[in-house]
């Protein structure tokens, strides 16, 4: 059984589609509820697992971690997400101005 690796970019455009504020209170379930909506996800039986993505989010400066119970933890922004276009192979992503090490998910260049 292959596993599906959730994409940084769909839960990037989850959040700034739907939760790109600084006072915006969101958690992982929430995301889930997305992810579970897209037609890439949909088929998938198990519970996606995408707490690494979130934990590099964290990491990376996007992604304030402020409450958790169980397997819920909740998040606000650090900053808004803006769309970025990767000046490599023109893959436009969303990116927190005080985020480090920004990278293309498509192509991984810098950017």
């Amino acid at each position: 059984m292959s596993t599906l690796k959730v994409s940084s970019h769909d839960i990037r455009k989850i959040i700034f589609d739907n939760f790109n504020d600084t006072d915006t209170r969101f958690s992982n379930d929430e995301i889930l509820g997305f992810l579970n909506q897209m037609d890439r996800y949909k088929t998938l039986d198990d519970v996606l697992d995408f707490e690494e993505v979130l934990l590099d989010m964290e990491k990376s400066g996007l992604l304030r971690p402020i409450a958790q119970n169980f397997n819920t933890r909740y998040y606000r922004l650090w900053n808004i997400l803006e769309p970025a276009t990767c000046k490599a192979c023109n893959f436009t992503t969303y990116f927190a101005q005080a985020e480090e090490s920004k990278a293309c998910p498509q192509c991984k260049s810098k950017m």
